[in-house]
């Protein structure tokens, strides 16, 4: 079974913006990394509904990696934002951003357009600021495994 989705961003106008999809039990954990262009936005977007239908996942919950991303044009911003807003109806019932360090601006228009699109967002710096939530909404998922890909992708948690 395929637990991760790795894409770099092949627009020719930005080449840095990237993702990584992880899935543990029904939680999916987005690494968002550099400036994303509408493709970027929109392979990411094709990804995470079919890697989420392959798996047979349809409550869930994920958790945004954004420390490293630097958001991206408008349009991929809202691109972002209306399938955030749609997760409800793909039965997303919680989503969170991790975020740390001085990417203070990319979080603060991420937190802005997450709580638009789903009110309830939580933002936190590590997993454990997630937890009770995640409990409270029956994320089931393997907290070790997940502490590890946090661990391997440069997060101290």
């Amino acid at each position: 079974m395929v637990e991760v989705i790795t894409r770099v961003d092949s627009s020719p106008s930005l080449k840095y913006g990237s993702y990584s999809i992880h899935i543990s039990g029904n939680l999916l954990l987005l690494f968002f990394r550099g400036t994303w262009s509408e493709k970027c936005a929109a392979d990411y977007i094709r990804d995470v509904s079919r890697f989420r239908h392959e798996q047979g996942i349809n409550h869930f919950a994920s958790i945004a990696i954004i420390s490293e991303w630097q958001l991206g044009t408008p349009e991929a911003i809202n691109m972002v934002s209306n399938v955030i807003r749609r997760g409800a109806e793909m039965c997303m019932v919680a989503q969170f951003l991790l975020a740390e360090g001085n990417n203070h601006l990319s979080l603060h228009i991420a937190r802005q357009n997450v709580e638009k699109a789903f009110p309830g967002a939580i933002t936190g710096a590590f997993l454990d600021d997630f937890l009770p939530a995640l409990d409270k909404h029956g994320i089931h998922f393997d907290e070790q495994r997940v502490r590890n890909i946090l661990a391997a992708n440069g997060r101290c948690d």
